[in-house]
């Protein structure tokens, strides 16, 4: 049993049921991510007017480094270089875990902070996607993934 959160507020982590795909495994997540919110809640409402989309990377080891954005970047390369910035100013290391197949678990400095129901979808141009998706209790949310490299 996973929880997020103080044992006041503690929440056992559940993957919502798939409407479409399959449960994403560790070596589906690895690589540069484009993310947007598509279906939000209250908390990504607030930001969604000057942060559409999200760049985030999972790397093998399990390190994962993320950034918001207010436009798109079409270029790999200084996306790369923006998040190794943040990186290395940010004083945060984030860790990301397929708990179980489906059940994406985020931790910051080794503390769960963010969980998903994760699910690989057909992309565009025959590239697999990803779907993010609420556990089970939390809020509404859909952030469709796009993989860059």
């Amino acid at each position: 049993m996973w929880m997020i959160g103080a044992s006041a507020t503690a929440q056992t982590l559940e993957t919502e049921p798939l409407a479409e795909g399959r449960p994403c495994a560790s070596a589906d997540i690895r690589g540069l991510w484009e993310s947007r919110v598509v279906t939000g809640n209250a908390t990504t409402d607030a930001f969604a007017d000057w942060i559409s989309l999200d760049y985030m990377r999972f790397s093998p080891d399990g390190t994962m480094m993320y950034y918001g954005a207010g436009k798109p970047e079409a270029n790999v390369r200084k996306i790369q270089k923006t998040l190794d910035q943040y990186d290395a100013i940010d004083g945060v290391t984030y860790n990301a875990e397929m708990v179980s197949p489906g059940l994406l678990l985020l931790r910051r400095n080794g503390t769960p902070f963010q969980g998903f129901t994760c699910t690989v979808v057909d992309g565009p141009e025959g590239r697999p996607g990803t779907i993010l998706t609420q556990l089970k209790g939390m809020p509404t949310l859909r952030r469709v993934q796009r993989r860059l490299d």
